[in-house]
């Protein structure tokens, strides 16, 4: 009898021991098969982004995306504008942004790569180059190259990108040669209001045609 009792036992607590561990090794096999699921999530928006070009799908799944190397297949190659704009916007990739900012053939799409460089060298490409007033503007007002200012500031045709340049700039000879032959008052009122060369400042007080140029390049001088 004491036997009987001791077998039926053991056979309980075997059953129990094997019992705790199926519900171990459950437990573990879903964990891992939702961490499966969940990486699987990003690839799966990466293919639904390059492969639904053009469609309202694809713009929702860019939306969900962090991933930066597609983000620039993206911004680089997308067959819509929209499409291409919504990745450039969340782009952080510097080098694709220069690619875009110099390539791209929509101008909203180009803007916005130039909103989001820092590069400054492709800034000074497209303050030098490119074909739209406003995006060479936003250019001019990331840019810190003296070089490169100085050269917008003596060779732009917009009034308003050159005055831009002329507020950056403390290169004095570039603000002398703009103060001496400047076109427009407000500029050469601008580069005088920089000027520490006091022979230029003299030259400005003597012979400026305007009598408020005059006027400032007298206080200047020291």
């Amino acid at each position: 009898m004491k036997r009987t009792i001791l077998i039926l036992l053991t056979t309980l607590s075997l059953t129990s021991c094997l019992a705790r561990r199926y519900e171990e090794v459950k437990t573990n096999s879903d964990v891992i098969n939702i961490e499966s699921n969940n990486d699987e999530h990003y690839p799966t928006l990466s293919t639904v982004a390059l492969n639904d070009s053009g469609s309202k799908e694809s713009e929702i799944e860019i939306e969900g995306l962090s991933n930066q190397s597609t983000l620039s297949t993206i911004a680089l190659n997308d067959e819509d504008v929209e499409v291409r704009k919504l990745a450039v916007s969340k782009l952080t990739i510097q080098s694709t942004l220069s690619t875009v900012a110099l390539n791209e053939q929509d101008i909203d799409v180009r803007k916005l790569a130039v909103k989001k460089l820092t590069e400054q060298q492709t800034l000074a490409t497209v303050a030098l180059n490119d074909e739209d007033v406003e995006i060479r503007k936003l250019a001019v007002s990331k840019l810190t190259i003296q070089s490169t200012l100085s050269t917008v500031a003596l060779n732009e045709q917009d009034i308003e990108v050159r005055k831009l340049a002329v507020e950056k700039l403390t290169e004095q000879q570039t603000l002398a040669t703009v103060a001496l032959n400047e076109d427009n008052v407000e500029i050469r009122k601008l580069a005088v209001s920089k000027l520490t060369i006091q022979s230029t400042l003299s030259t400005v007080a003597l012979n400026d045609s305007n009598s408020e140029v005059r006027k400032l390049a007298l206080k200047q001088l020291k």
